[in-house]
Formats: C-alpha cells, sequence, structure tokens
C-alpha cells in the first residue's frame, strides 16, 4: 500500500534482481523475449524494495536521469501504433520534438516507431505482437560498447555527421502509459546517482520485431545493491511521459536509468491492466 516516507509517499513493492551473474570470462548472459525458458538469466525471487513517488518532485536528464514530462499527443487512438503508417509517423514527429525541446539536442533521431506493451492480462491485445509484455527486471537498453554500435548505425543514415565530429551523444528510452490511471504495471526507475559502477551485466537480449525478425543485441540486467533508490509517478496518465536515459558519453552526467515494470500492490483488485507506449532515440549534441 502507499505510505508516507517522510516528506514522499512511496509502495513496498518487489523488483526481481539478475540472480546468476556469469563468472568473468565466460558467456554473457541471455533473454529469450518469446521463449523465456530458452533464457539463461535467471532472477532471484522478488526483492522487496521502497519505490518512491516522486510526483511533485522535480527531478533531471542530468541527475537523477529521468523527467515526467507533460505532452498531450495528437494521436487519437495508442493502440493504432505499429498498425497504421500514418499514427506511427505523427508520433515519431511529435517525440522528436518533444526529445529536441527538452534536451537542446542539435540533431533527434527515433530508433523506429513506438513500441506498444501490455500487462499479461491483455491477451486480445497481446495476439500477435513480439516482445509485448512488460519486462520485469531491472536492466539498461544498451551496454556501453552496443551503445556506441547503435549510434554509429544511426549516425550512418545522416550524412555528414559522425560521432567522431560531436560534443557529445546519448541514447533515450520515452514511456507514456496509454491507459487511464491507476496502473497495475507501472514503471519503475532507479536513481542513476544510486547505481554503483559493478552493479551491471551484460543480457543479450534475442527478440522478434514485426518489421525487422529476429534481432540480438547487448543490454544491461542488474544486481541487487541496496543503495538503490527506486522511483515512480503514481496515477500517470496518457498525457504524460517519462524521459529517462539509457547511455549517455559524457561521464560527469546521468549515464543510464535501470527500469523496470512492477507490480503495485495499491492498485486496487480487478483494474484493467495498464498498456503503454516507448520510443527509443539518439541525441546529438553538435
Amino acid at each position: 500500500m502507499l505510505q508516507a516516507g517522510g516528506t514522499e509517499a512511496r509502495v513496498r513493492a518487489t523488483v526481481n534482481y539478475i540472480l546468476n551473474p556469469p563468472p568473468p570470462d565466460a558467456e554473457p548472459l541471455t533473454f529469450v523475449t518469446e521463449a523465456d525458458e530458452l533464457s539463461t538469466m535467471a532472477t532471484l525471487p522478488g526483492t522487496p524494495v521502497w519505490i518512491h513517488d516522486l510526483r511533485g518532485t522535480a527531478t533531471s536528464l542530468d541527475r537523477e536521469g529521468f523527467e515526467l514530462v507533460a505532452h498531450a499527443s495528437a494521436v487519437a487512438d495508442f493502440h493504432r501504433i505499429e498498425e497504421d503508417p500514418e499514427v506511427d509517423r505523427l508520433y515519431i514527429g511529435e517525440m522528436t520534438a518533444l526529445l529536441q525541446r527538452i534536451t537542446g539536442a542539435s540533431l533527434v533521431v527515433m530508433q523506429g516507431g513506438g513500441k506498444k506493451r501490455y500487462g499479461p492480462a491483455a491477451r486480445d491485445r497481446l495476439a500477435g505482437l513480439k516482445n509485448a509484455l512488460p519486462a520485469l527486471y531491472p536492466h539498461g537498453d544498451t551496454t556501453r560498447s552496443s551503445a556506441r554500435y547503435l549510434a554509429e548505425a544511426i549516425l550512418q543514415h545522416v550524412p555528414g555527421l559522425d560521432l567522431g565530429h560531436v560534443r557529445r551523444w546519448a541514447h533515450f528510452n520515452m514511456w507514456r502509459p496509454i491507459t487511464p490511471p491507476p496502473q497495475d504495471y507501472p514503471l519503475a526507475v532507479c536513481d542513476a546517482r544510486t547505481i554503483g559502477p559493478d552493479d551491471g551485466v551484460t543480457v543479450v537480449a534475442h527478440t522478434e520485431t514485426r518489421t525487422s525478425g529476429s534481432l540480438a543485441f547487448d543490454t544491461t540486467g542488474y544486481l541487487r545493491n541496496p543503495a538503490h533508490r527506486w522511483c515512480y509517478f503514481h496515477d500517470m496518465t496518457p498525457e504524460e511521459v517519462i524521459v529517462f536515459k539509457t547511455h549517455d558519453s559524457d561521464p560527469a552526467r546521468a549515464h543510464q536509468v535501470a527500469h523496470t515494470a512492477f507490480l503495485d500492490p495499491s492498485c486496487p483488485a480487478g483494474t484493467p491492466t495498464r498498456a503503454s507506449v516507448e520510443m527509443r532515440a539518439l541525441a546529438v549534441f553538435a
């Protein structure tokens, strides 16, 4: 249930940290999104943590690594994302403009279109989609090496620009609920300042998309650390977006935000399961 923790509300919930970090020089762990039984990654039984409600608290992309941003989209039906190319183009344009405005980046390039996710009870919505369940373990969308590889691949399509000629570059994720509050599976984000240098391990995510088929990509899974400060924004609406960092080339700024969906025990029984849409992007600072 929600409790007051000092001046903040917070909820006691569980986070499924990585159980089995591989020994040095061993093969990295794998996570197979469409066939979890094939994954070599295992998670601890849910670790109870306090997740702090930061609604009304100012945060910074460069300090904590995330911000809550108000944004009223012109998309009339978010469920049409990944179904209607015109809706995809509209949302890509909106999110490009939003990220450029709040970061001051010289250039923002979206990594594909929006990605819908549904809670496990939304069986009809999930039918026919790939990799559409919420991820229930703390992770970052890249590693240091895969972030650079991805940035270089994206900029191959931008004439006259490469990483060697920019001051800074960063990857971001933009997460929006597309169902009204309350949400049974909100998004939790970890204050980047509380993540230690040895908290992450490489997890190779094997997944499928409708457009690209099978993909394998290096991501970061996170080990338990009692110093982690987990946060969320209670009762988000479809007019709000959490923007968070997934890599920053500047070591003086927040580097990566571990994030995970979690089952909110304060959500009333019988609440329809949440739906969300996320979008990933590269921001370049010339």
